[in-house]
C-alpha cells in the first residue's frame, strides 16, 4: 500500500475516536511496527497526530482558546462529574479561590448553603456567587474578554496578599513532557501565584485536554493533585491524580 494512502487510513480510523493503541492500528491494517512507527512519525511531523505515552495515538488538536460560554458546552458531563468532586473537598469555614475555567465554573451550584468565602477573578463566576448569595470577593484588574475574567499587574498585586485553604484551578492542557499548559503567560502568573498561596492546591482537568499543549507552563504533571473524569491510556499509576465518578 502507498504510503500515502496508508497514513490518510490512519487519519481515518482516528476521526471517530479519541486514542487508539498503535497495536490496534499495526492489527487493522495489517502493518509491521517498523512502517506504523514511520507513518506516524510522518503524521505529527505535519501535526496531524499526538503520539501519547503508553503507546497511544489521536488526532493533534489545535490549542485555539475558546470564550467561558464554548467551553461550558464541551465535555459538560466530565466537567460535572470533577465539579461536583471538588466541591466535596469544601468543608464550612474554608476560604476558596476559583480561577475562570469552565469546570470552576461548575463547581458553584454544589457551594451553595457551604459558609466559606469564596475569591475569584472571574467575572461570570462572581455574578454565579452573588445570585446564590455566597460570601465572595473579586481580584480586579484588565478585563481579558474571551474567559470574561480580570488579569494583569493589579490582579497580580491583590493576589500576592491573598491566601486560601484550598484552590482549584483548570488548564488548557497536560502531557508527560510539558506538563499543565494554558494559553496566556498574564493567567500562568495568576495561577501560579493562586498554587503558591494556597495550602491545599488542586488542578480540574477532563481527559480530553490530554495531548494538548499551549503556550506556558503552569506546573508538572505530578506536582498538584488532578481531579480527573477519566485517567488515559499510559498515565495508569503516573503522577497524583483523584479520579472523578
Amino acid at each position: 500500500m502507498i504510503p500515502a494512502i496508508r497514513q490518510e487510513k490512519i487519519l481515518d480510523m482516528l476521526s471517530g475516536n479519541e486514542i487508539i493503541a498503535t497495536d490496534d492500528i499495526m492489527k487493522d491494517l495489517d502493518i509491521s511496527v517498523s512502517t506504523l512507527r514511520r507513518d506516524l512519525m510522518k503524521l505529527e511531523s505535519e501535526n496531524k497526530v499526538t503520539l501519547l505515552h503508553g503507546g497511544g495515538v489521536r488526532l493533534a488538536q489545535k490549542p485555539i482558546e475558546m470564550n467561558i460560554s464554548a467551553k461550558l458546552e464541551l465535555n459538560k458531563e466530565a466537567k460535572e462529574k470533577i465539579a461536583r468532586k471538588a466541591a466535596s473537598f469544601i468543608d464550612n469555614g474554608d476560604v476558596i479561590f476559583l480561577d475562570p475555567s469552565s469546570t470552576t465554573y461548575l463547581m458553584i451550584p454544589y457551594l451553595a448553603g457551604k459558609s466559606i468565602t469564596v475569591i475569584t477573578n472571574s467575572i461570570s463566576h462572581i455574578n454565579q456567587l452573588v445570585a446564590l448569595d455566597l460570601p465572595c470577593i473579586m481580584v480586579g484588574g484588565s478585563i481579558k474578554k474571551t474567559t470574561n475574567s480580570c488579569i494583569g499587574p493589579i490582579a497580580e498585586l491583590t493576589l500576592k496578599t491573598l491566601y486560601f485553604n484550598k484552590c482549584f484551578l483548570g488548564a488548557s492542557g497536560f502531557s508527560i513532557p510539558s506538563g499543565i499548559t494554558n494559553h496566556d503567560i498574564n493567567e500562568q502568573v495568576i495561577k501560579q501565584l493562586a498554587l503558591h498561596n494556597s495550602s491545599q492546591p488542586y488542578i480540574l482537568l477532563d481527559h480530553t485536554k490530554y495531548g494538548i499543549i499551549t503556550m506556558v507552563k503552569v506546573a508538572n504533571l505530578d506536582e498538584y493533585p488532578i481531579l480527573i473524569d477519566k485517567i488515559p491510556m499510559g498515565l495508569e499509576g503516573y503522577g497524583n491524580f483523584i479520579l472523578c465518578e
